[in-house]
């Protein structure tokens, strides 16, 4: 069985698609556990603000149809495939972790956003945090307490009324 983390996100009717995608995920996977759902600022774009959590789920799918899954459930949730990568989004389901599996091509892992984003770092520490990135050989809760001495850091706040996700808890 492969661990997977899969960070999604939502700036569009963000309770509905987020919870809809915990649904088809564990109805595609075995849940595991979530982090909590965080808002963040949109990046890269002027638009609303996203909720953003991250997932463990494990799976016996090589990463190839993780990735497949992911992108059709986004679909379902009204993501056009050809939508620009800075835009508002129903739901975005990223690949950010297969195991230790260190890969280029689609899907790029681990993925680079985790050493970029505070909205995926955050999440992923929080339910994953003595685990070793598979390159930088830091952990993830290590590096998110390097993120926050950043001056830069991006605006997150953890939610606090997630009732909404009780089914997920």
């Amino acid at each position: 069985m492969a661990v997977v983390f899969l960070g999604l996100g939502s700036n569009i009717d963000k309770e509905q698609h987020i919870l809809s995608g915990l649904r088809a995920l564990a109805d595609s996977f075995t849940y595991q556990r979530r982090s909590r759902v965080f808002l963040s600022e949109a990046v890269g774009f002027k638009g609303s603000d996203f909720y953003n959590l991250v997932v463990e789920v494990t799976t016996q799918l090589p990463v190839e149809k993780v990735l497949e899954h992911c992108k059709r459930i986004e679909q379902e949730n009204g993501r056009k495939p050809d939508s620009a990568k800075y835009s508002p989004r129903s739901l975005d389901i990223d690949v950010l972790l297969y195991d230790d599996m260190v890969r280029e091509k689609a899907p790029q892992l681990p993925r680079h956003e985790i050493i970029e984003n505070a909205f995926v770092l955050w999440p992923l520490a929080e339910i994953a945090e003595n685990r070793q990135h598979p390159v930088l050989k830091k952990t993830y809760g290590a590096m998110w307490r390097q993120y926050c001495e950043q001056p830069e850091q991006q605006n997150l706040t953890p939610l606090e009324n997630t009732d909404w996700l009780k089914e997920f808890a």
